[in-house]
């Protein structure tokens, strides 16, 4: 038997490499990975193959239209037409919307129900509605998962700036048919300035440069719901979170808050010039009501404290904007009762930011009137 020639065994590992081009300009997920990127655009093989977003694909446009090769999938106004491949960063969210993110937002089950099939029908129905919805879904996902929170929050941003001229747009032009689609959209825009977490210079009921954003579009509901009221019939999307039908809450009352009550309304008899006097005894009178109803089993939703600063007049919510001390002692003793929606993934952060606020911008000699609510909350001011 011949003997085979000497480095013969070697001979495919003594081959020399075939050449081949780098990828300088590759993606950054194949850069990311260590692996060749063909650049082809407007996604490369590797993201295709793994159907994920290729960084090389175009921003979402207004009618959330993605292309991808030649084909495409729309989303317009609840009409869906699907041809090759789909977006699957946007199924993911909507997934996880109907599967995660509607079960999140409220206590009540009735309350779920409304948001898992009532808001995702009227989603199919108005475009700015649905990325609203996906902007939600995204902020809780970036929650819920810290290693891609950029990621969500980024694709989170993407369709919130959809949304926001889409649903401007309806507001010039309500009618019986949009009514409710913009009211559930205007309160979504709450829900999500809640989930971006808190923000420097926002304080929800005040900014440091005024009025701040989230006032602006919560009190936005209010103006809207007056309009419809003036030309339809109120809107069924006003009412659900602010229902009182449902099993009460059962919560432990914070200790003495009726004594702390009673030492909030002489502050505010002893205090208050007589021309704001009225305006600051009705502000008082609406958050006392809304203590009673938290803690004696009327409430059946934690937001139905929200119902303070929704009913505000004008003049009390100015005052708070100029940072006069009587609003901002009543608004500290609001915080507490905001303090119980901490159980929520969306309102992580906010009472303890938003008792920092008040107290930064508060006189010296006025913040001994917030000393109870401090105590309650736990929050320890700065020294």
């Amino acid at each position: 038997m011949p003997r085979p020639s000497a480095g013969s065994g070697t001979d495919d590992k003594s081959k020399q490499r075939r050449a081949h081009r780098k990828s300088r300009y590759g993606c950054k997920t194949c850069k990311k990975r260590r692996i060749k990127c063909d650049e082809r655009k407007p996604e490369c093989a590797n993201c295709v193959a793994r159907q994920i977003r290729c960084d090389y694909l175009p921003a979402a446009s207004p009618n959330f239209t993605k292309t991808v090769d030649d084909t495409r999938t729309k989303i317009h106004g609840g009409a869906t037409s699907t041809s090759g491949s789909l977006d699957i960063t946007d199924l993911e969210l909507m997934y996880h919307w109907t599967t995660s993110t509607c079960n999140t937002l409220v206590a009540t089950s009735a309350g779920t129900l409304f948001w898992k099939h009532d808001v995702t029908e009227t989603g199919l129905a108005h475009t700015y509605v649905l990325h609203l919805i996906l902007a939600i879904a995204a902020l809780h996902l970036a929650h819920s998962r810290p290693a891609q929170r950029e990621e969500y929050s980024s694709k989170a941003n993407d369709h919130y700036s959809v949304a926001l001229p889409l649903l401007t747009k309806e507001l010039s032009t309500l009618s019986e048919d949009n009514c409710d689609a913009v009211i559930l959209a205007e309160r979504m825009l709450n829900f999500i300035t809640w989930g971006r977490g808190p923000q420097p210079g926002e304080f929800l009921a005040f900014g440091n440069g005024g009025r701040s954003e989230w006032l602006t579009l919560f009190r936005g509901i209010r103006t809207t719901a007056e309009a419809l009221e003036d030309r339809f019939v109120a809107s069924k999307m006003v009412a659900p979170s602010i229902s009182r039908k449902g099993k009460p809450l059962a919560l432990d009352p914070p200790f003495e808050y009726k004594q702390a009550l009673a030492e909030l309304r002489d502050y505010i008899t002893h205090n208050s010039s007589p021309s704001l006097l009225s305006d600051n005894i009705e502000s008082y009178d609406i958050l006392s009501n809304c203590y009673h109803n938290r803690y004696e089993g009327i409430d059946c939703e934690y937001h139905m404290a929200f119902a303070w600063l929704y009913k505000m007049k004008e003049d009390f919510i100015n005052a708070m904007q100029r940072h006069e001390s009587i609003p901002l002692v009543i608004y500290a003793h609001f915080v507490v009762l905001m303090g119980d929606l901490e159980r929520f993934w969306y309102m992580k952060g906010w009472t303890s930011h938003v008792m920092g606020g008040i107290w930064e911008v508060m006189r010296e000699e006025d913040r001994i009137y917030i000393r109870w609510p401090c105590s309650v909350l736990g929050w320890i001011p700065p020294s």
